[in-house]
């Protein structure tokens, strides 16, 4: 039986971030679906909202981001996320990574604060958390196991049953204090830019374990991906284009944002997915920026010149087609200030944790802040309590049942995922009807699925749908047909 004291799931970079805050405090096992490399966001080209010039204020951070997220957020939760910005920023300073000197103005943003590395920061992110990773000591990483079921006895959380490659028995991971960081659920509609294993799998286990998540209907689109998807992954152009100057044009070259938004091309994300995926109903849209020169594409934007360039896109001469492709759920399971559920040993961090921060919207730029915020926080609560916990054993007496699941044959499995996506895409989309929700409710729980992973599947589904259903009118990213003049 494997022990460990803190027990992350996910490894991605709200994880990565929680393991090296834990690591001085015992042993930390880190749970990864796959492989390390398949959690990386590679594609992240955005960056980490931090106040720190001296013409900016925690203050304007706030409003900006309550102003994004239709006031629909938890303001102490911003307050705390923006005033522990400027730490995060030194946290990964102190891991070896070098920000611009300078910082970039963003969408929806009221001052230049989105501090990058390059122009795929997530990567730069991700890669330097790996290798203080595989320099520690005490955090161990297995891959290829997928937490199926949360270890809930005697009213808290001891750990996971996970099934380890294509074994269909399941073996407990036992532990002082388990952290959901598994990332988002994208993959569950046809068209996302989430990596393959985001399924929304932290908010199936937890609602297995009795937690409810929050504010599910909240599902950001992204108006700017590339219409060409690579191994089903679609590639969203960050709003850094659109601030450097980049223009969203119809099939026959004219500008159209202004007819429906003042904003243009900077209004926010949830407007201009609306209007681009409507405008594409009369033809291809393209993100336009032939206005700039190679020399300068190549300084600003350099890693997506050289990503786009084998697809055939130089950006200096095409204009290059997008469409709207999920990216990101505000909603998940909440937590406190500290990271914690409501079950004693369970805490949760990043995309699949309900914070309140982002509200009915996202804020650009906020997402990888407030994963790496959470994460120090989940490690000071640890720290403050770990006199106790040292003294504390795990409980390895206490016999155990492994629950039992079906694992079908894998091409069953895809293609039932398949439908899944495809309903979710068609009936809970951009924009929403009772009609199309009900028929979604209706056709997803009729999938006579009996594989573990896509009843996982069918639940965080099941609870977006029902979200969606019991919010009738319109707010932020959640759009009802019936409220769009």
């Amino acid at each position: 039986m494997r022990t460990t004291d803190y027990l992350i799931i996910g490894a991605g970079v709200s994880g990565l971030a929680t393991a090296l805050h834990l690591q001085s405090l015992g042993k930390v096992t880190v749970l990864t679906k796959g492989t390390l490399k398949g959690a990386d966001p590679y594609w992240d080209q955005g960056g980490v909202a931090a106040v720190l010039t001296k013409e900016d204020r925690f203050k304007k951070h706030i409003e900006d981001t309550l102003e994004a997220g239709y006031h629909h957020n938890n303001r102490d939760s911003i307050r705390y996320v923006v005033e522990h910005a400027p730490k995060a920023i030194r946290f990964l300073e102190s891991l070896g990574l070098r920000f611009k000197k300078e910082p970039f103005a963003e969408v929806g943003h009221s001052e230049k604060r989105v501090w990058r590395t390059s122009d795929f920061t997530g990567q730069d992110i991700f890669s330097q958390l790996l290798k203080s990773i595989q320099k520690s000591k005490t955090i161990e990483v297995l891959e290829d196991a997928d937490a199926v079921e949360l270890i809930i006895r005697n009213d808290r959380c001891d750990g996971v049953f996970a099934r380890f490659g294509e074994k269909a028995e399941l073996e407990p991971i036992l532990a002082k204090h388990t952290i959901l960081a598994t990332g988002g659920l994208g993959r569950l509609f046809e068209k996302s830019d989430n990596p393959r294993g985001a399924a929304g799998d932290g908010i199936a286990l937890a609602v297995n374990a009795g937690l409810e998540p929050m504010d599910m209907e909240f599902v950001q689109f992204h108006p700017t991906a590339l219409a060409a998807p690579q191994d089903e992954r679609y590639f969203s152009l960050s709003e850094a284009f659109r601030v450097f100057g980049a223009k969203i044009v119809n099939a026959q070259g004219q500008s159209f944002l202004q007819d429906y938004d003042k904003r243009a091309e900077l209004g926010p994300r949830d407007v201009l997915s609306r209007v681009v995926q409507l405008e594409r109903a009369n033809g291809n849209v393209f993100l336009d920026m032939r206005y700039f020169s190679p020399k300068e594409l190549k300084t600003n934007f350099p890693e997506v010149v050289k990503r786009l360039k084998p697809l055939g896109f130089d950006l200096a001469k095409d204009m290059v087609p997008i469409m709207p492709v999920e990216h990101f759920c505000c909603g998940g399971v909440p937590v406190n200030l500290q990271g914690e559920t409501k079950w004693p040993g369970l805490s949760a961090v990043g995309e699949v944790a309900y914070t309140g921060t982002h509200g009915a919207s996202l804020l650009p730029s906020n997402s990888l802040l407030e994963s790496l915020v959470f994460a120090e926080a989940i490690g000071k609560a640890m720290e403050r309590r770990h006199p106790l916990d040292r003294e504390k054993a795990v409980d390895v007496q206490t016999p155990l049942i492994a629950p039992s699941v079906v694992v079908e044959d894998a091409p069953q499995v895809k293609a039932y995922a398949h439908r899944i996506a495809q309903i979710m895409s068609e009936r809970v989309g951009i924009v929403r009807t009772s009609e199309n929700l009900r028929l979604a409710l209706k056709e997803i729980t009729e999938i006579p699925a009996r594989d573990y992973r896509i009843q996982r599947r069918q639940l965080v589904c099941y609870k977006m749908i029902q979200a969606c259903m019991a919010r009738a009118e319109s707010l932020g990213c959640h759009t009802m047909a019936q409220d769009i003049v």
